[in-house]
Parts: C-alpha cells; sequence; structure tokens
C-alpha cells in the first residue's frame, strides 16, 4: 500500500518543539515593526493560546494583530519570521516513534512526503529531527495550494490507485479532506493542531493517537485484503 505522511505535527512535533521559539521571535519582529507591547510576555502568552485555536500559525497572527490594531506592516514581519526565515533556537524533536515507524514501513510499502512549506526549511526541519529523506520515494514541497492535486499526481507517478492509498496528516481539511476526495484511505493523527476542531469528521477514516499504531492499521489492511 502506497503511504503518504504530513511533515509538520505527523512525523515532527512542530507545536511542542517548534512553534513556541519560533511565534516567539515572530512577537520580537512584531515588536520592531512598530507594535508597542506593555508586556511581552502576556503579549507571548496570548498568541501562543490564539495559536491552539488555528489551523495555522499564520490565522493566529492574523487575529492577534487585527485585536491590537497593530500597523500593517507588522503582518509582513511577522510571517518572514515565521515561514520565511525561521530560526530554530531549540532542539527539534520527531513525534513519538516516528523514526522507528518510518524504518519498519519503508522495509513493505512505498513512502511518499507531501509537506507545506519552503523545501529547504522542510528539510532543515527533517534534518535536525533526525528524519531520513531516505525512507521515502518521493517528497513533494508545496507553498500553497490544494493537496489534492499532488495526491492524484503521486498516484499517476507510483502507478497506484488512490484506493490502495494512505493518507496520514493531523489537520483534517488540509491534509486529509483533500485524499478523501479522490479515494485514498485517511488516517488524522491526533497530536498538535490535530488535537481541535481542524475539519469534518466524514472524511476521517481512522484515528490514532500514536503514530506505531499505524503499524497495526496496516496489518488489518493485510488481513480484509
Amino acid at each position: 500500500m502506497l503511504i503518504i505522511f504530513d511533515l509538520d505535527d505527523t512525523l515532527i512535533d512542530t507545536s511542542g518543539s517548534i512553534l513556541p521559539g519560533v511565534l516567539k521571535n515572530a512577537l520580537i519582529a512584531i515588536g520592531g515593526a512598530g507594535l508597542s507591547m506593555a508586556n511581552f510576555n502576556r503579549s507571548y502568552d496570548e498568541l501562543l493560546r490564539l495559536n491552539t485555536f488555528h489551523l495555522s500559525s499564520e490565522e493566529a497572527i492574523r487575529e492577534f494583530l487585527e485585536i491590537h490594531r497593530a500597523p500593517a506592516q507588522c503582518l509582513d514581519a511577522a510571517l518572514r519570521a515565521v515561514y520565511e526565515s525561521p530560526i530554530f533556537d531549540a532542539p527539534i524533536q520527531p513525534v513519538e516513534d516516528a523514526i522507528e515507524v518510518l524504518e519498519e514501513l519503508s522495509m513493505r510499502h512505498p513512502l511518499v512526503l507531501v509537506t507545506k512549506g519552503k523545501e529547504k526549511i522542510q528539510r532543515e526541519k527533517m534534518k535536525r529531527a533526525g528524519i531520513s529523506t531516505q525512507f521515502f520515494t518521493k517528497l513533494h514541497f508545496c507553498t500553497g495550494g490544494d493537496k489534492k492535486k499532488i495526491y492524484q499526481k503521486v498516484s499517476e507517478e507510483m502507478g497506484i490507485s488512490p484506493f490502495n492509498a494512505l493518507v496520514c496528516g493531523d489537520r483534517i481539511s488540509l491534509d486529509l479532506t483533500p485524499a478523501k476526495k479522490i479515494g485514498c484511505k485517511t488516517v488524522q493523527l491526533k497530536w498538535g493542531r490535530g488535537l481541535g476542531n481542524t475539519g469534518f469528521k466524514k472524511d476521517v477514516d481512522y484515528t490514532i493517537l500514536y503514530l506505531k499504531e499505524l503499524k497495526s492499521l496496516l496489518e488489518t489492511f493485510e488481513i480484509i485484503g
């Protein structure tokens, strides 16, 4: 079976080991761009809290800036700090058991990575987390748009029907709904943003709390097949 993975909060603990530092740097950039903050730590806590309720850091930043009526240039400064030139101050951690699961699954299934973000940055995150690109048959980096087209492209490139493919990600609307539309099986990892409401439950075939559960799920498919 073809297995397609998302990266952030699916293989890498982005919410836990990356975003706290990156959002702090974004807030520093916001201050430098003209927003006066009476208490930096309080503003930081507010931004972190907003981030837990949004599908992306950009959405959280936009709401934060709107609440505080920040100067227009603050948005560009913050987005640069998050998406264009993030500084990784802390060690980047893989999701629990991610490396072991990838190593085992890659010996029995073709694995593909489909992740949103700039290729250089995503590769750097993988390197720091100890996730080898050698686990994957193909890697696709997309900076925008619907993942549906990429999933279709992967299916065609691999010569494997979407009906024989499984997509694993944390955010329903961004990772799983596009996969469901073309017939893939979908697995939501309840981690990071996946812990919140990120889309329609009808687009989730299976839910797992730990990545290692994927192995027994695949064994079930083999028995049924």
